[in-house]
């Protein structure tokens, strides 16, 4: 046994040391940057630009709805499919393709195009449809007003990102003993008492780690919105990457950049470090 604990661990030895040798050199750069100046000497100029930038945190503010709307979305929208997904049995490979695999397996730059044709506001056929069905009098520029935007974005970002979340909760369903629900129904309880009384409980784990999963990378998440607004219009969907890309590669404020994603580093640090104390403190009373 004892050999076989060191057999694996010297198998990942040389992964670990590789991208975590990458990481720490990735990481201190980016530290070090962002205590220096255009000179290269030591300072703190580029976090007092950081902290007076107003447009540094409306980009906050934005990543914020971002992410609880993104995540929400694909949480909620995950759990109905893999629900769907765990009741089907004639033709299952075909739907969880369908479903799960297709949206995923869609590349960035491919969905946020396709999403961006489906907004168009001449064509699209999403104002099409809703035109049709006279639920609206005319088309509307989703993308091109700060009302919707932001709407259109998150809807989008809920399609890419469910499959994760569904793929996570279909493995947790399949592991509840069907025995729970046969003694639930012969109790009396109905459809609804059984998700929030058996379904719900044996997934709290599971959800606790889509959550976690999820909003980190939504937060990070950049090809979609970028290819798709750009951070517009107005900044209506400008997050903290995006900001912070334009900032490096546009503006060419390396230093500035630097001292942000320092920050936006230490937020999703803390966001996991929050995840890892309730999982040990479930873990520690079971």
């Amino acid at each position: 046994m004892l050999y076989k604990k060191r057999y694996i661990y010297l198998s990942i030895l040389p992964y670990a040391l590789v991208i975590g040798g990458f990481s720490i050199y990735l990481m201190g750069s980016n530290l070090f940057l962002s205590f220096t100046n255009m000179s290269g000497r030591f300072s703190f100029a580029p976090y007092l630009e950081t902290f007076q930038n107003s447009r540094f945190w409306g980009a906050g503010v934005n990543t914020i709805i971002w992410t609880i709307s993104s995540v929400l979305g694909q949480m909620a929208l995950g759990l109905s499919i893999a629900l769907l997904l765990i009741r089907i049995k004639k033709g299952a490979a075909f739907y969880r393709t369908v479903l799960i695999v297709l949206p995923w397996a869609t590349a960035d730059v491919v969905a946020a195009l396709l999403w961006q044709w489906m907004y168009n506001s001449m064509y699209g056929v999403i104002n099409d449809v809703f035109v049709k069905i006279h639920i609206f009098s005319s088309f509307i520029p989703w993308l091109g007003q700060p009302s919707t935007a932001m709407l259109a974005v998150v809807i989008a970002n809920i399609w890419k990102g469910y499959p994760i979340s569904a793929m996570f909760y279909l493995a947790g369903l399949q592991q509840i003993p069907n025995e729970l629900y046969e003694a639930a129904e012969i109790d009396g309880a109905g459809a609804i008492k059984k998700f929030f009384y058996i379904t719900l409980p044996m997934l709290r784990t599971i959800m606790l780690t889509v959550l976690m999963l999820t909003t980190i990378w939504t937060i990070n998440y950049f090809p979609l919105i970028y290819i798709m607004t750009n951070g517009g219009p107005n900044g209506a969907t400008e997050t903290m990457v995006t900001y912070v890309y334009k900032v490096s590669f546009q503006y060419l404020k390396i230093h500035e950049a630097s001292a942000m994603s320092t920050i936006l580093l230490v937020i999703i640090g803390s966001i996991a470090f929050i995840y890892m104390y309730f999982i040990n403190r479930k873990e520690a009373r079971t």
